[in-house]
């Protein structure tokens, strides 16, 4: 498993490298759309924090070993890598939004 370096670059968007992928294969720094989650439990949970299908969020961080932080409105949600292999996003650009 890699982790990123904040010191890193971000590669120019490219809409095809991520038609639909899940949750726990994003890099920070990334904006993405919620595509779906596939728990109804935590579909609930997102829904209370903003995150419903079709929303947009921020990947701010990928904490090694631990979950993503994702920046949605004003709020930062730390997701689990388990439940983030169940929720599907698609790479948006952050100029079209």
């Amino acid at each position: 498993m890699s982790t990123i370096d904040s010191a890193e670059t971000i590669p120019p968007f490219d809409p095809k490298a991520c038609e639909s992928c899940s949750l726990d294969c994003v890099h920070a720094g990334e904006h993405l759309e919620i595509l779906s989650v596939d728990d109804e439990q935590a579909r609930v949970q997102a829904i209370r924090f903003g995150m419903a299908e079709g929303s947009c969020v921020q990947c701010v961080t990928r904490i090694p070993a631990g979950p993503l932080v994702l920046k949605s409105g004003r709020q930062e949600i730390a997701v689990g890598r388990n439940l983030a292999k169940r929720i599907r996003v698609r790479k948006t650009d952050p100029v079209s939004r």
